[in-house]
């Protein structure tokens, strides 16, 4: 009988491993929010179903935009993302400001947490400002990298339309 169970564990050990490999099929997200351990896509428009130049009622609309935050001021009204670690700014009643300081990546592979070294090697026309890292995007917007407290840690990264800004 011990006999037995040795060789039935024996087969199903061995009917467990093979040695072809397994073809897995990619994960498409057209959505640009995050799948399980996929961040979020953060690109020249927005992230998600968030996008810059929507009104706050098509914003809450993509149910990926929650409260107003009051603490810390912000130049303008300011409302938390649901979907990432972050918050849309809005002027004259449409979103013009960005911030994600968790779960995003942009569309070239930069991620939250790389070393300014890999900011520098994705984006190598990346300008030095006092406030942080900037670099010219499509369509009139700015993507900003910010390493807080002067860390080599990306901890934000944020879209601005072209002479707007939510922060004070």
């Amino acid at each position: 009988m011990k006999r037995l169970v040795v060789v039935a564990a024996t087969l199903l050990l061995t009917a467990c491993e093979s040695s072809a490999p397994q073809v897995v099929p990619p994960i498409t997200n057209a959505s640009g929010t995050s799948g399980a351990g996929d961040p979020a896509v953060l690109d020249a428009r927005g992230i998600g179903s968030v996008r810059l130049g929507m009104s706050l009622a098509q914003l809450k609309a993509t149910g990926e935009v929650g409260e107003e935050i009051t603490e810390p001021a912000f130049s303008c009204p300011v409302h938390e993302l649901e979907a990432v670690e972050g918050w849309v700014g809005l002027q004259n009643g449409v979103a013009v400001d960005l911030r994600v300081e968790s779960g995003a990546r942009t569309p070239e592979g930069l991620r939250l947490g790389d070393s300014r070294a890999r900011m520098h090697e994705v984006y190598p026309d990346v300008e030095q400002t006092p406030h942080g890292f900037v670099r010219a995007a499509e369509g009139g917007t700015w993507l900003w990298f910010y390493f807080r407290d002067a860390g080599d840690t990306l901890t934000g990264i944020g879209l601005t339309r072209e002479g707007h800004g939510c922060l004070n």
